[in-house]
């Protein structure tokens, strides 16, 4: 991808999460990687915020490297969803019990477009 990458690492060891962004022409791409709990979840909600003032067509977060996603983790998804609105794309990236199944357990992938790829998700299929 051609853009931007900015990426922030946790002040925290016992809660270690590396946020990534990257734009191309319209996809604002978010790779979250580490736990999201707590502790870092605002973070993650600051860096979806900026991602999606910068008015993309679409916003794919690929939380495939997340190893432990939280309830606070989740609603920062939602959040996000929300906030991105009617005219752009929010797509979430997740696979494996640690990112998917939390997701499905909670009923969010009827409410959130989630992919089983990055490329999946990139082109919408």
């Amino acid at each position: 991808m051609v853009g931007m990458a900015t990426s922030t690492g946790s002040s925290d060891p016992a809660a270690p999460l590396s946020v990534t962004t990257e734009r191309s022409d319209r996809v604002m791409l978010v790779e979250i990687a580490g736990e999201l709990e707590l502790l870092n979840a605002p973070r993650v909600e600051e860096v979806l915020k900026a991602a999606l003032e910068e008015s993309p067509g679409v916003v794919v977060v690929d939380i495939t490297g997340v190893t432990f996603l939280s309830s606070a983790g989740l609603a920062v998804l939602v959040r996000a969803r929300h906030r991105a609105g009617p005219d752009t794309g929010f797509r979430v990236v997740a696979s494996g019990s640690a990112t998917l199944r939390p997701i499905q357990l909670t009923g969010l992938d009827q409410e959130l477009e989630v992919y089983p790829s990055r490329e999946k998700a990139m082109a919408g299929t």
